[in-house]
């Protein structure tokens, strides 16, 4: 895998895409995690969902003196993005979140994703699920504080990381 890639993780802090909390990338190169990033995010609503909360344990107090999106996601897309396609597990909700935060805050990007729940769907078909601790299981990959945004960004790249070197000829074509 010659291509750059970064996986990405957001969590919420309600129902609402726009409420990003925090936010894990680790960027992928040459078949390896090479950098990562992680930041607490001030959402624009004081508003908790109890279950969003309650699966991530942050509350709007862990993060109201963290930077908005708006502050921040300019300085990921230029220094950890840089035109590379998004890896995330369950990508609907990470591309939702983009689009809702950047609709909120008036700005557009446009980004190529890819999707390491439909890849483990595709090439792990004997598993009892594709959640991401199974997944991970699965491919012996320890993942140690699910719904930490940094650590569910690198259990996603390590996910893919290791679809690559085992799929190689059906993920590259």
């Amino acid at each position: 895998m010659k291509r750059r890639y970064v996986a990405i993780d957001f969590e919420t802090m309600d129902t609402w895409r726009a409420t990003v909390c925090s936010i894990g990338i680790a960027v992928i190169k040459d078949n390896k995690i090479t950098d990562t990033f992680y930041s607490l995010i001030c959402p624009p609503s004081k508003d908790e969902n109890y279950y969003c909360c309650k699966v991530h344990g942050l509350s709007y107090k862990d993060v109201k003196n963290s930077p908005s999106f708006q502050e921040i996601w300019e300085m990921i897309d230029k220094k950890y993005i840089k035109g590379s396609p998004l890896i995330a597990h369950n990508v609907g909700f990470e591309k939702s979140c983009i689009n809702e935060c950047n609709s909120e805050f008036g700005t557009n990007n446009k980004y190529e994703y890819v999707d390491t729940l439909k890849l483990g769907r595709r090439l792990l078909t004997e598993l009892p699920n594709h959640q991401l601790d199974t997944v991970c299981e699965a491919l012996g990959y320890h993942l140690k504080n699910h719904h930490n945004a940094l650590d569910d960004a690198m259990a996603c790249a390590e996910i893919f990381i290791r679809l690559n070197k085992k799929y190689r000829k059906v993920l590259n074509g």
